[in-house]
């Protein structure tokens, strides 16, 4: 990649993400161009329902430009975000792309580098939690079973729960009820795996654990940090 760099952020829901994009900005190397996509663009309510989770299916959550949150099926709205990745490289030429979800995104296909949270959050945490009892934070509480068989599945048991980070001033309620359960539970490691999870409800979890805490947020935005070159020319675009 060249010295000035454009990152393309692709949401399963709507931009902008000023609830993750200005706070993994500050993480980047100054001179990164960013741009960002959203699978839900330009639809409206009824037409994002047609990508809703179906009966029986966990669904990934989304942050929406309103404040409001959708639960998505997976296997829908994968054609829309590989429209948005050949978007990305045709129209701006992005020389990284990072998908803004922690669901698993191999299927998507590019020659241009993909973060995928999907793979890459999994093996972190599982590299620092051996040895330790996680406690896992969810955005939404019908994905903790699936959550606590995928650990299980990489040989940690883990204490799942969940806070929507989309329910505005009462995340973080919802984040110091999840630490306390954590906390009674003796977990040593939090991770808190939704990017829509921020510093603040960082801090609540840091204080009711008392434990260290991993938020994909700022995890992202570091592994993406090192993807980029560490210098750019003073007169790089810093944003769209």
């Amino acid at each position: 990649m060249s010295a000035t760099t454009t990152v393309a952020t692709i949401t399963i829901g709507q931009t902008p993400r000023d609830d993750v994009v200005p706070a993994m900005r500050r993480l980047l190397p100054a001179g990164v161009k960013l741009v960002e996509f959203g699978a839900l663009d330009g639809l409206n309510r009824a037409e994002m329902e047609q990508y809703a989770a179906r009966a029986g299916e966990v669904g990934i959550v989304t942050r929406l430009r309103d404040d409001s949150s959708i639960l998505l099926s997976h296997d829908l709205i994968l054609p829309r975000m590989q429209a948005l990745v050949d978007q990305a490289v045709e129209q701006h030429d992005a020389g990284l792309l990072v998908i803004l979800c922690g669901a698993d995104w191999s299927a998507l296909e590019t020659e241009r580098m993909i973060v995928n949270p999907g793979q890459l959050f999994p093996a972190t945490v599982t590299a620092l939690a051996r040895g330790r009892k996680l406690g896992i934070i969810k955005p939404d509480a019908g994905q903790v079973a699936r959550e606590h068989e995928r650990y299980a599945g990489l040989g940690i048991d883990a204490v799942v729960t969940a806070a929507s980070p989309y329910a505005g001033p009462e995340r973080l309620r919802l984040a110091r009820e999840a630490a306390e359960h954590l906390r009674d539970a003796g977990c040593e490691l939090v991770w808190m795996t939704c990017v829509g999870m921020d510093e603040a409800m960082r801090a609540v979890v840091t204080d009711g654990t008392g434990a260290p805490v991993i938020l994909a947020q700022s995890l992202l935005a570091r592994i993406c940090s090192e993807l980029l070159p560490a210098t750019v020319t003073a007169d790089a675009l810093v944003a769209d």
